[in-house]
């Protein structure tokens, strides 16, 4: 049973969410409006059962084939031209006998008795399933209009009178066991199991009104008596039911939902596509773009929205002095001006609030604008980012970030640096320790390469450790691969001493 209800689910779950990107929401396709479209049918019509188990319908040895005809009948209901639901009942005769090159094995539970040329079963066969219909047709076609494919996918239960004979030499049969007469079971008349089936329907519409159906169908049957014979070698039984009907479509529409016509034009709706277009061209789709017309090359965020570096919800791409926070009506520079009164113009003083000399830019002395210089670098350096799985810095844009950093080092000739370098969560502790120490390490040669002193920096990797965002987002993952430049203390240059040896 456990074998049954897996297969099950894995169908339902596929179809499910394959169902939901193929809604009426978002389509490739067009489809029937459901308020103009029957959504209805019932249908019926003959069937062929063939037994695939210990004994086969087909096949079989000097005792020929055996063609067991039943019948069916249907309530289907649409819920959109893709998807439905069926109720079903079927009837068959169900008979067979051994195939003539079976390995000889016994049978179970009847005494002295094996699978050999002269056993065959008999008996009948009645039960109701339930089925998700799944239309192959209406995935590729605008509408169906003559042929439409369908899938069939449920599950099903069965009761059955089975019973196993012997033939005689004479031509007579002898009852070797019935599995309709066993006072064991609760239901003492006929044995029953549960099924799966797969099903392909084939329709060929007729008229408004009327279908012919063909369905080829597999099942399998959880017990291993259907066939009245149960062994240790074909314990999976498995049956094949052809079906050839009639479906007929119930409604006073004239379009039933699976099917397009012409002659109803106005039942024909055009639905909206999924598009998966990316106007601006930034790598986010429009569908999730906050801003999806950011002009071509501009850097944004994974939400669309563009990177603004000093936070005065000014763009970048628009703020003159992306680094220094100003109203808008100034272009997002500060007002010039000069509120301590020192000589120093505002958007130039690294000092304020307080008068200092313009010596040291507007800082009453040179520690005060070292620690303003340093704030300015870690200002800069905190949106310095990197590719998944990479030490490449991700453009060139973080890269003039790296020059203004090294501007301001090389400013600062007394003041030593480190280089931290950090991952996101994802990939195994060691590799992303190394990572780190490469990303730490590519950041100080470009530093270096700007005139920076080599000794002036150092480079550090940490890994997936001090996460300033929330890793369990791409975005937040995103903002963790990065590196952080920070002082470190005062430098003192390094000389060399010659010892004259005379």
């Amino acid at each position: 049973m456990r074998r049954i209800i897996l297969t099950l689910f894995f169908i339902l779950t596929q179809i499910t969410l394959f169902a939901q990107f193929t809604s009426e929401d978002y389509t490739y396709r067009r489809l029937t409006n459901l308020k103009n479209s029957n959504l209805w049918a019932i249908g019926g019509g003959f069937s062929n059962f063939i037994m695939h188990g210990d004994l086969r319908s087909i096949g079989t040895g000097n005792q020929g084939n055996f063609w067991n005809f039943g019948g069916y009948l249907y309530v289907d209901k649409m819920f959109n031209p893709l998807l439905g639901l069926e109720f079903k009942v079927n009837y068959n005769k169900i008979s067979g006998g051994a195939q003539y090159f079976s390995d000889v094995y016994d049978v179970l539970y009847v005494d002295n008795t094996q699978i050999t040329n002269n056993l065959f079963f008999d008996g009948r066969a009645y039960g109701a399933e339930l089925n998700l219909i799944f239309s192959f047709s209406n995935l590729y076609l605008h509408n169906s209009t003559k042929w439409h494919a369908a899938g069939y996918f449920g599950i099903g239960y069965h009761q059955y009178d089975s019973e196993l004979f012997e033939r005689n030499p004479d031509g007579s049969a002898t009852s070797l066991v019935d599995f309709g007469l066993n006072p064991a079971r609760n239901s003492v008349n006929q044995a029953s199991s549960v099924y799966i089936s797969a099903q392909l329907g084939i329709k060929y519409r007729l008229s408004k009104r009327v279908d012919l159906e063909f369905r080829p169908s597999w099942y399998f049957n959880y017990e291993d008596h259907l066939d009245a014979a149960i062994s240790n070698k074909q314990d999976w039984e498995t049956f094949f039911v052809t079906h050839v009907g009639v479906a007929i479509k119930l409604g006073k529409r004239k379009v039933f939902t699976i099917w397009g016509d012409e002659e109803a034009k106005d039942s024909i709706i055009d639905t909206p596509k999924l598009l998966l277009d990316d106007e601006d061209g930034d790598g986010v789709i429009d569908q999730l773009d906050k801003e999806p017309r950011t002009p071509i090359g501009v850097l944004v965020y994974g939400n669309g929205v563009s990177i603004d570096s000093d936070g005065d919800k000014i763009p970048d791409y628009r703020d003159r002095c992306r680094f220094e926070k100003g109203p808008k009506s100034n272009n997002g520079c500060p007002i010039l001006g000069d509120q301590d009164k020192d000589g120093v113009p505002d958007r130039e003083d690294k000092c304020l609030d307080v008068r200092g000399l313009e010596l040291f830019v507007g800082c009453p002395d040179e520690e005060s604008l070292r620690i303003k210089q340093m704030v300015e670098v870690l200002s800069y350096s905190k949106n310095i980012y990197f590719d998944t799985d990479s030490n490449k810095i991700r453009s060139a844009y973080y890269y003039t970030m790296l020059d203004e950093v090294a501007g301001i080092m090389l400013k600062n000739k007394n003041v030593s640096f480190s280089v931290s370098g950090y991952t996101d969560d994802r990939g195994p502790e060691q590799y992303n320790q190394a990572l780190s120490e490469r990303r730490a390490k590519a950041a100080r040669l470009y530093l270096i390469a700007r005139g920076v002193e080599p000794d002036r920096v150092s480079a550090k990797g940490y890994g997936k450790l001090n996460p300033k965002f929330d890793n369990k987002t791409e975005e937040g993952r995103q903002l963790n691969r990065r590196v952080e430049i920070n002082s470190v203390g005062p430098y003192e240059k390094k000389t060399r001493v010659v010892i004259d040896k005379d």
